[in-house]
C-alpha cells in the first residue's frame, strides 16, 4: 500500500483486469529473498521507480483462492500448480514525483491515486476492500 505525501493511495490495474477491477501494487517473492526485499524488488520491475520507503507491516495474513482461470494461467507462466496466494501488506511512502512513476505495460494497464475514502469504489474484488481496511487501520511501524 503506497502513500504520497498528500495522503492518496495508488492502486494500479494489471493487463488481464476488467476496468473496473483495481488492486493494491504487489508482486511475489522469489526463492531465497526476504519480504522486503521482494516487495522493492517487484514495485521497481513494476512501477519503474525506487522511490519508495517501507513505514510498516500489518500483522496480520491474507490467505485467499485463486479461480481456476487464473490457477491454469499461472501453470503456464511458472510450470508449477498454485491454488492461492498468501499476502503480507505492507505501507510504503512514495518520495519521488508522480511522472517518475513508469508502469510496465506488460503487466499494468493503468496506475490512478485515490484518496482513502475512495478506495471501497475500486476494490471490487471478494473481501478485498475489508482485508485493506483492516490492514491500513493496524498497521505497526517497523
Amino acid at each position: 500500500m503506497i502513500r504520497d505525501p498528500e495522503g492518496n493511495y495508488l492502486i494500479v490495474q494489471h493487463i488481464d483486469y476488467g476496468k473496473n477491477q483495481w488492486r493494491f501494487p504487489g508482486g511475489g517473492i522469489e526463492e531465497g529473498e526476504k519480504p522486503e526485499e521482494a516487495l522493492l524488488r517487484e514495485l521497481s520491475e513494476e512501477l519503474g521507480t525506487d522511490k519508495f520507503e517501507i513505514v510498516g507491516k500489518s500483522k496480520n495474513l491474507n490467505r485467499y483462492d485463486w479461480p481456476d482461470g487464473v490457477i491454469d494461467r499461472e501453470f503456464q507462466k511458472r510450470g508449477k500448480k498454485y491454488c492461492g496466494q498468501e499476502q503480507v501488506q505492507y505501507l510504503l511512502k512514495f518520495s519521488g514525483v508522480g511522472s517518475e512513476i513508469k508502469p510496465d505495460p506488460k503487466e499494468i494497464k493503468r496506475i490512478k491515486w485515490v484518496k482513502y475514502e475512495d478506495l471501497k469504489n475500486y476494490f471490487v474484488f471478494p473481501n478485498q476492500w475489508e482485508t485493506a481496511e483492516k490492514a491500513l487501520d493496524e498497521f505497526v511501524e517497523i
